[in-house]
């Protein structure tokens, strides 16, 4: 019903201004047919922008455009007393349709510079107008002291000056609101670049063909050129209130696209295909999607990350669109685009829409929020162990082994004449406390290897290399491992190649690593007999376990006969 009432406001606006132009339809009927079907066209458009969200005062601007229009072109009101409000009545129908195309999507996002350059024009406009048409009567094919305010003497020469100097002003500050345009045009993005595509092209041809008016105006174009050129300016004028109508027709019927699209989240529902899917329908390459885990009491993103609780409707980065279940409970929230803000009824449609595959992926989220609590768990678990250990082996190295040192020491120094016998018992003594001090400092190494303190993880592992019986080739990062990836690193190196040499029949080994920016991946290669299994030995499925608990994974690659690659990925962030 608005639609219709707006298409009947202009259809009677448009015979109105059909009824004032009857001279023009006898003489010049392919100028009268634009110029009412343009008055027509700006006040439907018009009323059908207003109630547009955020477009009241663009619509009202279009209105009004369409009523003044057509007073420019009635002969009683151009040949007659009132013959000023006929020669401004177009350049005032020209900038109210300028400002509604700048304050189109979004009125706020009008910039400094362009308020100053449409206000100049606009002054320049009426100014420059008024100025040429009181300059003289005779000039302007009038009849001396017909009007009712002041005219000119009947100077002809400077009738025609002043007409040149508002001409080309106009074309200057004209060529200024393409440039303008053309600018703010490529800032356009997602759905407003989609949806004003046809008001932009509009702009672009209604600024181009005022411009070459008043050019021929300028350059004093008389006759049939001049009215060929009216012709072609009032019919791309005709675009204007039509992109309008467009553009809103294109936003309505995309509900029903995005109705068409979303039937695929019935099947696309994990959390990164369903955010992928709102991002295409929204064309919106920033949007987020996070979603509330109840059983956490916070929100989460797709990798089931916590993130802060959004609140509220907008936010720091970007407009916050809450989806809810049918009873109202909390499902996720869209972190878009501030301009969909203008676009509530998609927004609406998508959630609606997506609502069962919201849920599932919510569920699927949570899951992994739970996952990643239990990840983070597992790590301070890890380090809570490497800090024991290192605790522990402190302890030995300062007390126990301290102090079996110190008892090695006296036992080692010369002494006087001793007891038959005494000497073989003190250097078997020496010797067992000796052999007591390894053992001590290998279960103190394998709490925690002090040499990753001392040389780091790649020369750590060269020296464990260097005491095999076979080639074993390092390539590790020298530096920047937090300790934690050191130690886990360490000892998978460690295990295997020990299992290369022992079980495997290797004869070389290679130890690669790579820092990937939040994790350390591993990689050790023999070529011995293959065959082995995570799960066959304690060893391996030790290390499985050990890097599982610092939150990586660990793959074997061992076909039979064809050596063997273990890869682990150690994340340390």
């Amino acid at each position: 019903m608005p639609w219709l009432s707006a298409l009947l406001a202009g259809a009677a606006v448009a015979a109105l201004a059909s009824a004032g132009v009857a001279s023009i339809w006898s003489e010049r009927p392919e100028l009268a047919a634009p110029t009412v079907a343009f008055a027509g066209a700006l006040v439907a458009a018009g009323l059908i922008l207003a109630r547009e969200p955020g477009q009241l005062n663009a619509g009202r601007a279009l209105v009004l455009a369409g009523c003044v229009w057509p007073l420019g072109w009635i002969h009683q009101i151009s040949r007659g007393p009132f013959h000023l409000i006929s020669f401004l009545a177009v350049p005032i129908t020209l900038m109210l349709s300028a400002w509604a195309i700048f304050g189109y999507p979004d009125p706020a996002s009008v910039s400094r510079g362009e308020r100053r350059v449409l206000i100049a024009l606009t002054g320049w406009l009426v100014v420059g107008r008024t100025v040429v048409a009181v300059s003289s009567d005779v000039a302007a094919s009038r009849r001396p002291g017909t009007t009712l305010w002041p005219m000119g003497q009947a100077d002809p020469g400077l009738h025609h000056c002043l007409a040149v100097i508002s001409s080309l002003g106009e074309v200057v500050l004209a060529t200024g609101f393409l440039v303008l345009w053309v600018r703010r045009s490529r800032h356009i993005r997602g759905l407003d670049r989609k949806l004003m595509l046809p008001v932009v092209g509009a702009a672009a041809f209604a600024g181009t063909a005022s411009m070459s008016a008043s050019m021929a105006q300028a350059l004093g174009l008389r006759g049939a050129g001049m009215e060929h050129i009216l012709v072609i300016q009032t019919t791309l004028l005709l675009t204007v209130p039509v992109a309008f109508v467009v553009a809103t027709v294109r936003r309505r019927l995309a509900s029903v696209v995005i109705a068409d699209l979303l039937p695929r989240l019935r099947v696309d529902r994990t959390p990164e295909r369903l955010e992928a899917a709102f991002r295409d329908v929204l064309d919106d390459p920033g949007l987020e999607i996070h979603y509330w885990a109840a059983e956490i009491g916070a929100y989460v993103d797709r990798h089931g990350a916590t993130s802060a609780d959004p609140g509220g409707e907008t936010g720091h980065h970007g407009l916050l669109l809450p989806i809810t279940s049918t009873n109202g409970a909390r499902l996720a929230m869209i972190r878009a685009d501030q301009a969909l803000w203008r676009y509530p009824d998609l927004v609406e449609a998508v959630g609606s829409a997506a609502g069962l595959a919201v849920e599932n992926a919510r569920l699927q989220v949570e899951a992994r929020a739970q996952l990643e609590l239990v990840r983070a768990s597992h790590a301070r678990i890890v380090a809570a162990q490497l800090a024991e250990r290192q605790s522990l082996e402190r302890d030995l190295d300062d007390g126990a082994l301290r102090r079996v040192q110190g008892l090695l020491e006296q036992i080692d120094q010369p002494a006087g004449e001793q007891p038959p016998g005494l000497e073989e018992a003190v250097s078997y003594a020496a010797e067992q406390l000796r052999l007591t001090v390894g053992e001590l400092r290998e279960i103190a190494a394998g709490l925690h290897p002090s040499i990753l303190d001392q040389v780091g993880l790649a020369e750590a592992v060269r020296r464990i290399g260097a005491g095999q019986p076979v080639p074993v080739g390092v390539d590790l990062p020298e530096r920047g491992l937090p300790l934690p990836a050191q130690v886990a690193g360490y000892f998978v190196a460690a295990e295997a190649i020990t299992n290369a040499v022992r079980h495997a029949g290797a004869t070389r080994i290679d130890v690669r690593g790579a820092d990937t920016g939040g994790s350390l991946r591993l990689t050790i290669e023999d070529d011995g007999r293959g065959g082995a299994d995570l799960a066959a030995g304690t060893g391996l499925n030790g290390l499985s376990e050990r890097v599982r608990a610092a939150g990586g994974t660990l793959e074997l690659d061992s076909p039979p006969g064809a050596g063997t690659t273990l890869t682990a990925e150690i994340p340390y962030r």
